[in-house]
């Protein structure tokens, strides 16, 4: 193998390279970007903090009853 065709190899390797580092550098920012993993890491960040875990649990709960009793009000009316 001559000096020149090493060289080629070289700068094909160091191309492929750039173009994974490229395709991993997407991926990356497609996965940061996904609305579901901002949903877990504020549930994480929630869950990590006592407080707003029960505050948190609260308003839940509250919403649900609301809600249910919203809809039986409407099953019962009609």
């Amino acid at each position: 193998m001559t000096e020149l065709e090493q060289l080629r190899q070289r700068r094909e390797l160091v191309l492929a390279a750039e173009l994974q580092r490229a395709t991993v550098v997407r991926r990356l920012e497609r996965i940061e970007a996904n609305p579901a993993r901002k949903w877990l890491g504020v549930a994480a960040s929630v869950v990590s903090k006592p407080a707003l875990l029960s505050i948190g649990t609260a308003a839940v709960r509250y919403a649900l009853r609301a809600y249910k009793r919203r809809s039986s009000v409407r099953t019962t009316r009609h």
